[in-house]
């Protein structure tokens, strides 16, 4: 039997500006953290919709509107598949409430011009220019 579990990722936008988050990632290297949209796990038997929101209220401590899909992915790590849905989201909270979680080294809003000095990551600015954000 072969591993597979949902992620869900939201592009938070706010008027012409997207939430771009930094996230830590190994302290081993001299640049530990990366810029990227807000993501998290499904919880098993957790419907994606669902799984979107709790991670818009659990890493950011606001409440988030989901707008529509954007895209959805695969990838393979190792012997485990990852599917992921993106979605377009919404908030109305103002920056200073947000409560950003620990992963986080804080946050920026961006155009969408900005997007590929902030992400690095090839496949998600191809899928970014396929949704045409």
């Amino acid at each position: 039997m072969s591993d597979i579990y949902l992620k869900v990722k939201g592009i938070i936008k706010k008027n012409d500006r997207y939430l771009v988050l930094k996230r830590w990632m190994d302290d081993r290297i001299p640049d530990p953290f990366v810029w990227e949209f807000i993501d998290g796990q499904a919880e098993h038997g957790e419907a994606p919709d669902e799984a979107m929101l709790r991670n818009i209220r659990e890493q950011l401590g606001v409440e988030g509107t989901i707008e529509k899909i954007e895209y959805t992915w695969s990838t393979m790590l190792g012997d485990t598949q990852c599917v992921g849905i993106t979605y377009l989201c919404s908030t109305e909270a103002e920056d200073h409430c947000y409560e950003i979680s620990e992963e986080y080294g804080g946050f920026e809003w961006i155009k969408r011009e900005e997007f590929p000095f902030y992400i690095e990551n090839s496949f998600v600015l191809n899928d970014l220019k396929k949704a045409n954000l």
